[in-house]
């Protein structure tokens, strides 16, 4: 009795410390519709989703990308010369990406409406402190619904305050404007300098 004690007991030892393997999951189990989250559990589902984030990407290939306290803007991998030895595109990416970044307060207001003939299926449309017009295109309305999401989750969009204190969002006659603005300027930019 003496041995069989000893013997258990050195063996109880010689474990400790030692985490057991998960059990196998059982075979046919995982084809099984989940449990829908009872009104107890929606606390707990809600916190797993906030920690699940996605990435937008334009019509040209361009990705939104979340950061702690922005969104960047990391343009497409070009194609080509990266395959040279000290070839420095993807720090030129990350430049670009840190250059082309989005922080808190720095849209007014943004929409999403239908592009036109020239232009992609979808438009994200933004207006920044001073009236400033953005646009980034997409192929998708489930895109252009990231990207609005993405820039909600940093806060970069900081809707203006009516004279009661409610958010007040640009009208569709402030986007107008500032898109016609944009497109005259940038016409402007293309114009042939008349002293060559």
């Amino acid at each position: 009795m003496l041995v069989i004690a000893l013997l258990a007991r050195s063996m109880a030892t010689r474990n400790e410390g030692v985490t057991p393997a998960p059990p196998e999951p059982l075979p046919g189990r995982d084809d099984e519709p989940q449990a829908e989250p009872s009104d107890g559990d929606e606390d707990a589902a809600g916190d797993e989703q906030d920690g699940d984030e996605v990435v937008a990407v334009t019509s040209d290939g361009a990705a939104l990308v979340p950061d702690a306290h922005a969104v960047r803007m990391v343009p497409p991998h070009e194609e080509g010369e990266a395959w040279k030895a000290g070839d420095s595109s993807r720090n030129r990416r990350g430049e670009q990406a840190l250059a082309m970044s989005w922080h808190a307060g720095e849209f007014t207001g943004l929409r999403i409406v239908r592009g036109e003939a020239d232009e992609a299926p979808w438009r994200l449309e933004a207006l920044g402190r001073d009236g400033e017009y953005t646009v980034l295109l997409f192929e998708t309305r489930e895109g252009a619904d990231a990207a609005v999401a993405l820039f909600e989750s940093r806060r970069i969009v900081r809707l203006g305050i009516d004279d009661e204190g409610r958010p007040m969002p640009p009208s569709a006659e402030q986007f107008a404007e500032a898109r016609r603005i944009f497109f005259e300027t940038e016409a402007a930019l293309d114009a042939p300098d008349p002293e060559e």
